[in-house]
């Protein structure tokens, strides 16, 4: 039994040593993609991602639009399979240490773009294939009205992908400095602390929207508005720490594990508050196409940074690696490029984008509320049947201790009935006269004489 325990403290450290230590941190992934030798790309991307946003509003440019969004991403994922290529790098990005030249700055500036025109030339090309393929005199005449649908559907894809990077990152970010938790906070603690957490974030974001749904309230109103939100947010939030309830209990035994446990919990929940609020919004407020758009763009930028961390950081290990540092710009203005041609569709195209959007955020949450109990089942759980023998081992030690104090207790009060009775017997005695001579035994009808002789 002794043995056991040490195998599966070192498999639960060795699982958050790996989360710890993954290939590359958030802030160098973000570092990397606002790189000036590539900044033209991402200039580019919120420029077009504008433009073509308003074009799909309009009906007779929303299945060009589409076909855009479409032609855009594949063009930069082909571009991010060919970064490793030296004539290729060079085509897209800009010199670390560019000459001096005597231009003007709008011309220097406009002349940096020219990195934009090989994908932009692959876009072109795309598109032209796709049109080929689905116009009404292509191999496929007509499905190119399927393109704003299928691309809008896309939405329930990045939902799912964005809860599990998400998640992913969460657990790296949580394992760090594991090693330094010394004594477990309690699980009290540590579940009043996630509450409070996300009710603090929750009131905050929702006083602001509701401040910015109507500005003639006041923020006492505003903060009275949030209250009902605030419910359902400790509803989720109970319901999702009930659920993962004995993964927490376990964890709250040992320093390191509860130092994981505390800070991924919260970290989980408030994003969770986050998309719980988006949800609310929809269906109790009444956000302008500009708020969703923006909100959503935002959304964006988060789930193309997850994803590529969590690309990035699952390939760590293996020879093959799809995305790395180097064409990690690429691959996330790929996924920029899917993602906001779904919004951009979901905003012009469907009539009913708010039941589109709802189900999407509420994904999302699902996604999320599910893998952190996988995850903290995954690390916890290895160290489940130590944890197990110890709480047994306390609980019995516990329960003998309880024993041998009450037997002691037993003892104590029958020496002391004991001597109570001792000390009765002994008052029984005080009538006997100590004093008297020995007289010898009596026999009615007989005298003895005090010495008798024996001839």
């Amino acid at each position: 039994m002794a043995d056991v325990e040490p195998s599966r403290k070192v498999s639960s450290d060795a699982i958050l040593s790996e989360y710890e230590n993954q290939n590359v941190s958030m802030l160098k992934l973000v570092k990397t993609l606002l790189s000036t030798t590539t900044m033209p790309h991402v200039v580019m991307i919120v420029v077009a991602s504008i433009v073509l946003y308003f074009l799909a509003s309009l009906n007779n440019f929303t299945v060009f639009s589409s076909v855009a969004f479409t032609s855009l991403a594949v063009a930069y994922a082909i571009t991010a399979l060919l970064s490793d290529n030296k004539a290729i790098k060079q085509l897209i990005t800009l010199d670390e240490n560019p000459s001096k030249s005597d231009q003007s700055v709008i011309k220097s500036t406009v002349n940096k773009f020219r990195i934009c025109l090989f994908p932009l030339g692959v876009a072109v090309g795309v598109f032209f294939v796709i049109n080929t393929l689905t116009g009404e005199n292509g191999i496929m005449p007509g499905t190119s009205e399927m393109i704003p649908t299928a691309l809008g559907m896309l939405f329930v894809l990045w939902s799912i992908i964005q809860g599990s990077s998400f998640s992913r990152w969460a657990s790296s970010s949580s394992a760090r400095n594991f090693q330094r938790a010394s004594k477990t906070s309690g699980l009290k603690l540590s579940i009043l602390t996630t509450v409070l957490a996300t009710i603090v974030f929750g009131l905050f974001l929702s006083t602001i929207f509701y401040q910015l749904n109507d500005f003639d309230r006041t923020i006492v109103e505003s903060l009275s508005a949030s209250i009902p939100f605030l419910i359902l947010v400790v509803i989720v939030t109970g319901a999702s720490l009930a659920y993962s309830r004995r993964l927490k209990i376990l964890a709250s035994m040992k320093p390191s594990l509860q130092h994981f446990s505390s800070k991924f919990s919260i970290i989980c929940h408030l994003f969770i508050t986050w998309h719980l609020l988006t949800i609310w919004r929809q269906n109790f407020l009444n956000p302008s196409s500009f708020q969703v758009f923006l909100e959503e763009i935002v959304l964006m930028i988060f789930t193309v940074l997850f994803a590529i961390w969590s690309m990035t950081s699952k390939s760590y290990k293996s020879n093959f690696r799809l995305i790395t540092e180097h064409n990690a710009l690429t691959w996330g203005l790929s996924f920029g490029y899917a993602y906001a041609g779904s919004v951009a569709m979901l905003t012009s195209f469907f009539d009913d984008i708010k039941t589109v959007m709802l189900i999407g955020h509420c994904l999302v949450v699902i996604t999320v509320l599910f893998l952190h109990k996988i995850i903290l089942s995954k690390i916890i759980d290895t160290d489940d049947y130590g944890i197990e023998i110890r709480r047994i081992t306390d609980s019995q030690n516990e329960a003998i201790s309880e024993n041998q104090a009450e037997k002691l207790s037993e003892n104590q009060q029958h020496e002391t009935l004991s001597a109570d009775n001792d000390a009765d017997v002994w008052q029984e005695d005080d009538d006997v006269d100590w004093e008297a001579e020995d007289t010898g035994p009596e026999i009615d009808g007989v005298e003895w004489d005090e010495t008798i002789d024996i001839d």
